[in-house]
Order: C-alpha cells, then structure tokens, then sequence
C-alpha cells in the first residue's frame, strides 16, 4: 500500500510534471516567438536609424549648401546695395553741390541787388535830407516865430519898464532924502559898528571922555518924523523898498522881474 500510494504520488507528480513541462513548452515557444517579432522590429528599427541617418546627413549637406548660398546670396545683395548707395550718394552730393551753387548764386545776385537798392536808398536819403535843410517854412512855423518874436519883443518892453521904474523909484528915494537932509539942515552919519572903539575908550585916561551925553529921545520922537526916527521920511505906501532900514553904505535891492503873463503860457 506504502508503495502504491508512493506510484500513485509519483505518478500524479509525474503528471503535474508533465503539465508542467507542456505548459513551459508553450511558454517558451510563445516567447520564442516574441524575440523573433522583436528581432524583426530590431531590424525594422536599425534599418529605419540607417535611413534617418542618411537622410540626416543629406539634410545636413542641403543645410550647408542652403547656408553657402543664401550667404554668398546675401554678400552679393549687400554689395549691390552698397553700390546703389554709393551712386545714391554720388547724386545726392552732385545735387548738394549743384543746389549750393545755385544758392550762393543766388544770395551773391540778392546781396549785390541789396547793396544796388542800399546805394539807392543812401542817395534818396541824402536828396531828402538835403531838401529838409533847404526846405520852405510852413505857414504855422513862421506864425509861431511871428508870435513868439512878438511875445519877446513885449517882455523886452516890460523889462526895460521895469528897469526904468526901479531906476525912477530909486533916484527918488535918494531925492527925497537929499532934499530932506537941505531941508532940515542934518548929516546922518552912516557907517559900521567899529568892535575896535569899546578897547580905545577903555585905554582913554582922560577923565572928559569919561561922560557921553545923551539926547532926549522923548524930545527926539516928539520932533522926529515917520516911525520915530528923525532923519527919515515917511516911507512909500505899499513900497516893499521902505520896508527895512536904508543904508546907503549897502546898495539897494536888485528888482524882481514880474511873472510872466498868462498870454506868455501858451507855447511854453
């Protein structure tokens, strides 16, 4: 019995075994064919690296020739622009030049045009004020001269009157004191305060010096005539010359010329 149980595991060890083994079979065929579809998909790609990489290094040499041409494309472009603008420039310099020209030209014909008219003018100034010079007077000019030598002519005539009335009310201010001074048979005296006669009294000795007699002054202001004084007159009415004291040591006041007239106003 030991024994055909110990068949009987071996036999259904040797079955699951089998099994086993089919089953890896399988397996490893299924993997089997795995690698080879990725064998072949290896290759596919190898074969597809091959032609990219041709293909790169085609485009690589199209990219360097592309670059070669497009740069020797565009020095040839930059030198036909630098030569059209150096013929751009060339026109524009000769057009500078020709337009310079014209201009100076032009400002040379102005110029000598102004200094033509300057002249012009110079001599028609020159005309005008040599006509102004010897121009005619105007009928209101010589009015006005005509007024105005009138106007001096009239105060020439009042001033002298004026001089003539000083120089009468002046001789007869001295008339009337001569004919006073024969009338009532005096000499006033007339001169300067001596500081010197006060000292010569003092060094006097004689004793007669001594007294000085006084005059009355009632008797004098009853005998006198004007304001109290003896030796003068009654003073001028309405006369600023009588208004102070006469000293005919000191001459007599210059006359004050008159205001002008209102009629002499009118063209100051």
């Amino acid at each position: 019995m030991e024994l055909e149980r110990s068949i009987d595991i071996s036999r259904r060890q040797s079955k699951e075994h089998m099994c086993r083994i089919t089953d890896l079979q399988d397996e490893l065929r299924h993997r089997e064919h795995h690698i080879s579809d990725l064998d072949k998909e290896v290759q596919h790609l190898h074969e597809n690296i091959s032609a990219l990489t041709k293909e790169l290094e085609f485009k690589g040499k199209e990219i360097l020739r592309i670059r070669s041409e497009s740069n020797q494309q565009m020095r040839l472009h930059e030198q036909d622009l630098n030569k059209r603008l150096e013929k751009e420039l060339d026109v524009m310099t000769a057009d500078h030049l020709r337009e310079k020209n014209i201009m100076r030209a032009d400002f040379n014909k102005t110029n000598e045009l102004l200094k033509e008219i300057n002249a012009a003018l110079q001599v028609s100034l020159e005309e005008m004020e040599e006509k102004y010079l010897i121009r005619e007077s105007r009928p209101e000019d010589l009015q006005m001269i005509t007024e105005l030598r009138a106007m001096l002519t009239e105060r020439d005539h009042v001033i002298k009157k004026l001089i003539e009335d000083n120089k009468f009310y002046q001789l007869e201010l001295v008339n009337r004191e001569t004919n006073f001074n024969k009338m009532f048979n005096s000499s006033p005296t007339v001169g300067v305060i001596n500081p010197l006669a006060k000292q010569k009294k003092k060094n006097d000795k004689s004793p007669t010096n001594r007294f000085v007699s006084v005059p009355n002054l009632s008797a004098l202001e009853s005998g006198g005539v004007g304001n109290g004084h003896p030796n003068r007159l009654d003073p001028i009415p309405n006369s600023p010359v009588h208004d102070i004291e006469f000293n005919s040591s000191k001459p007599l006041p210059q006359p004050v010329p008159p205001k002008e007239p209102k009629a002499f106003l009118r063209y100051q």
